[in-house]
């Protein structure tokens, strides 16, 4: 079987804005460096991040919040 290839950060901004573009968060790891949040599929994330830094992205700002809220309850 082969796995789907994960884009990962450890940025929280980018994982919320990420899920609220309606990625799928498939898992988080907890290190001594930070949380690292890895989201499918990889190639959208790729190009969402790119939009993003872009000033191209556009997202719902209440469903932005939320994620945060949400990445907030993984990382504490």
């Amino acid at each position: 079987m082969i796995e789907e290839k994960k884009y990962t950060t450890r940025n929280t901004q980018i994982a919320c804005f990420l899920a609220t573009a309606g990625l799928q968060l498939v898992g988080h790891t907890k290190t001594n460096k930070g949380v690292f949040f890895e989201f499918t599929p990889d190639n959208k994330a790729q190009e969402l991040v790119s939009q993003y830094f872009a000033d191209q992205a556009r997202v719902n700002p209440r469903e932005l919040f939320a994620w945060l809220d949400n990445l907030r309850d993984l990382i504490f």
